[in-house]
């Protein structure tokens, strides 16, 4: 495995958001992203977190530095918690999920189930290699079949 330096780590980061950004339509956002220490994030338990201003739309999304990942890894599956990927994924999807009112512990739990579950399977399908061509329904007024 390579050793890739932090500033390294940030810049690679920061390149998968802005690609992640045009793919869940979130160019118009202005998104920071950065490594943070553990003492840093305002969860102790989380290994990312996104601050968020809705009015302006700008976002500081904080992922927790390869330093303290030492003992994470056991709360998540798959060793998920060093999935930078993933992590990333699942704060920009917070944007867009931002808006909705959070009432009760239950909504909250509901919102972070779905979040968790589209964000695996966006990575899962980055993984694989889509197709260059996506079908799409004729009925979308695109011409194509794919777009």
């Amino acid at each position: 495995m390579d050793i890739i330096s932090t500033e390294d780590l940030e810049l690679e980061l920061r390149n998968q958001a802005r690609y992640w950004q045009g793919v869940l339509s979130l160019s118009d956002w202005k998104i920071d992203v950065r490594l943070a220490r553990s003492w840093e994030m305002v969860d102790a338990d989380s290994v990312a977190q996104c601050q968020f201003f809705l009015e302006r739309k700008d976002a500081i999304i904080s992922i927790l530095h390869p330093m303290d990942l030492q003992g994470v890894n056991e709360r998540f599956v798959d060793e998920e918690a060093s999935d930078y990927d993933l992590s990333l994924v699942h704060e920009l999807l917070h944007l867009h999920l931002a808006t909705i009112p959070m009432e009760d512990e239950w909504q909250e739990m509901m919102v972070e189930q779905a979040i968790n579950a589209i964000s695996r399977g966006l990575i899962q399908v980055f993984r694989a290699g889509l197709p260059n061509k996506v079908p799409v329904n004729q009925s979308s007024g695109v011409e194509s079949g794919y777009i």
